[in-house]
């Protein structure tokens, strides 16, 4: 009996070594590296225990080794791609802050212009009555009466114009 269970014993660790694929030391050694996190060892696997606990072991450290690879890939692809968009805020920003004060300088344009058209409308009616009070004057100078009133015309539609586009720059700079 103390036979057959000596046999039995051995025969059962064959069976176990086989399966495990070698010797358990080293199987424990490969798991516990595994459980810590170091996947840059090599498992090696002996001849004839390709299908062999230790042979998974092999293959699932490969596996977690090409899987890091690619975290790590995408981590760095990630990284780069921030960088971009960072990048491109800033960019964004300046560019802001550049149409800011530009505007700014384009109301003032505004101001400035709104002015001078008030200032020619102002005129243009003054000179109207001028050249109103010149025809009953002298009925010679009505040739000249009637040039003055052709130029207020012209002053008036560039008044118009002007006021025109004025609107149109209004418009545009309260649209941005």
């Amino acid at each position: 009996a103390l036979a057959s269970a000596v046999l039995l014993t051995w025969v059962m660790r064959r069976t176990v070594q086989r399966e495990i694929g070698g010797d358990p030391g080293l199987v424990r050694a490969a798991l516990e590296r595994v459980a810590a996190g170091d996947l840059g060892h090599v498992v090696q696997v002996p001849r004839g225990a390709e299908h062999s606990l230790l042979a998974a072991l092999a293959g699932m450290n490969g596996a977690l080794q090409q899987l890091v690879r690619q975290v790590r890939q995408a981590s760095e692809s990630i990284q780069l791609a921030s960088r971009e968009v960072a990048s491109g805020n800033a960019d964004m920003s300046q560019r802001t802050e550049q149409t800011a004060a530009n505007l700014q300088q384009t109301a003032s344009s505004m101001d400035q212009l709104t002015q001078t058209v008030r200032q020619t409308a102002d005129s243009a009616a003054s000179a109207n009555q001028l050249a109103h009070s010149a025809a009953q004057v002298a009925q010679r100078g009505g040739e000249v009466v009637s040039q003055v009133v052709t130029t207020m015309d012209e002053i008036h539609n560039s008044a118009r114009k002007i006021a025109d586009i004025i609107g149109v720059i209004d418009g545009i700079a309260f649209q941005t």
